[in-house]
């Protein structure tokens, strides 16, 4: 998906344009901006009257992708913005043919998303190379909070 328009605003597929609005809507949401959109990655901006409020990505493995900052800037928090950006990355990810997408979250409750905990060895497992994962194991940290799965077939 490149492009779609609803009544929260005007989501569009990111260009290597777009790496600072990217990472200022990741900052201002409060999540880390480290590898966003390099190599093997696809992101979106979400717009509102031609501002950037959200940003979502995906990286890209075999089958699998993982989910990257779904991130709402404050001010346009509480209309959805947040779902939309999920639901089209869950899309994106069917259409590229993935049957599992994962996530880092280190909040909130993400079953209403029919994503389920898993724990962090299986994605590490099935998304070696993916950049989140990479930078982890390069830093020798483990991402905060809960590792979710959602099978998409």
């Amino acid at each position: 998906m490149t492009q779609s328009t609803s009544l929260q605003g005007q989501l569009r597929l990111a260009t290597p344009n777009d790496y600072a609005a990217v990472v200022k809507v990741m900052q201002d949401a409060g999540l880390s901006p480290d590898a966003v959109m390099v190599v093997g990655t696809t992101y979106w901006l979400l717009e509102q009257g031609g501002q950037p409020v959200g940003a979502i990505g995906l990286e890209h493995g075999d089958k699998a992708s993982l989910l990257r900052g779904a991130a709402v800037v404050p001010s346009a928090r509480g209309q959805g913005l947040g779902r939309q950006l999920v639901q089209s990355a869950v899309e994106h990810a069917r259409e590229h043919g993935d049957t599992v997408l994962y996530m880092f979250s280190t909040g909130g409750d993400w079953t209403s998303f029919d994503f389920q905990q898993v724990p962090l060895a299986v994605v590490m497992g099935d998304l070696p190379d993916a950049p989140q994962v990479a930078h982890y194991r390069a830093a020798g940290t483990r991402p905060g909070g809960t590792t979710w799965m959602r099978k998409l077939n």
